[in-house]
């Protein structure tokens, strides 16, 4: 005989709640490309290398640029002396003109020759300028911290501008990627909180909607929606979890966690009868709330059942008269 408390099972309003499956994903995916052309000297990084913002992360061969910015820079000094010698010619014919020595279209040719003269010097030192700050681009750089999830090319490549060379993914920003139906997606909105359990690390984590895609999968005739989750999670890209939208609300029985028992492999609770005789009734659970468990299955309003279930306790066992109530 126990002398236990017992508590009455009642109906009352609890969240609705829909469940999707999903994959964890970074919220900043980087693409990293070339902007010149020029052959791969080295890869630094390998895949699953985790790297931080601004390490070097390959050195493409720098021999054609060199040659370029020898060939811009003899281009510059050419067009710099063909000035010079335009200066010096227009500045005589000046001379000339004002002594009445020659005629004023030749004064008018040699200060259009140095008008040309000028500004083929400031194309020539511009090319200069874009060449040589073309060698930044010779050692490329990672933009964000993160992990480099896949290398595109290979050192001795020929890569070209926008050939991608490396893809590296945050793992501080991630966002948990999930699909809704068309006839649930209304009831979800950004900034709804939203709890998302993930399998590989066997935890559940508060999130918020941050992104509903307004378009539908015509083929899945589901949509988008996207959860930001907590930073320094321990979670990865990639891996597999589930949320759990609150959509409404029903009314739903619900009982308490320490009223639940498990025994031979299943869990239930013990419901008291009218002879205060106690019977283990096998219980399908749904989700968690605020102070219990949903019973979907098993039990009925208005029954009695133990609120906290001692080890030792079993079926065909009874309570004693004192102890129950309600």
């Amino acid at each position: 005989m126990f002398d236990v408390p017992t508590v009455v099972v009642e109906q009352r309003a609890v969240p609705l709640v829909y469940t999707a499956t999903g994959t964890v994903v970074s919220d900043e995916r980087v693409q990293i490309s070339s902007r010149t052309t020029a052959y791969v000297r080295t890869l630094e990084v390998r895949e699953g290398q985790r790297v931080r913002q601004g390490q070097l992360l390959a050195h493409l061969d720098s021999q054609d640029l060199d040659a370029r910015i020898r060939a811009a820079t003899a281009a510059r000094d050419q067009a710099l002396a063909t000035q010079a010698d335009a200066e010096r010619d227009a500045k005589d014919s000046a001379t000339l003109f004002a002594r009445g020595l020659v005629a004023e279209a030749h004064q008018r040719k040699t200060q259009l020759a140095l008008a040309a003269a000028t500004e083929a010097a400031i194309a020539a030192e511009a090319e200069l300028s874009r060449t040589q700050s073309e060698r930044q681009y010779t050692q490329i750089v990672s933009p964000v911290a993160g992990v480099v999830v896949a290398r595109h090319r290979h050192a001795g490549d020929l890569i070209t501008p926008g050939t991608p060379l490396l893809t590296v993914e945050s793992d501080t920003a991630l966002l948990f990627q999930t699909e809704v139906p068309e006839q649930r997606v209304a009831g979800i909105a950004e900034g709804d909180a939203v709890a998302v359990k993930v399998d590989a690390v066997q935890q559940s984590f508060s999130g918020e909607v941050v992104r509903r895609v307004s378009s539908g999968n015509p083929v899945t005739r589901g949509f988008e929606v996207k959860i930001a989750l907590p930073a320094s999670s321990g979670l990865l890209p990639g891996m597999f979890g589930r949320a759990a939208f609150t959509v409404g609300q029903r009314q739903a029985l619900v009982v308490p966690l320490s009223a639940l028992a498990d025994r031979g492999g299943l869990k239930g609770v013990f419901v008291a009868g009218p002879d205060q005789k106690l019977r283990f009734r096998w219980l399908r659970t749904g989700h968690i709330v605020a102070d219990g468990v949903l019973a979907e299955a098993g039990l009925d309003a208005g029954e009695r059942i133990v609120e906290r279930v001692p080890a030792d306790m079993r079926d065909g066992d009874v309570l004693a008269a004192a102890t129950h109530h309600g």
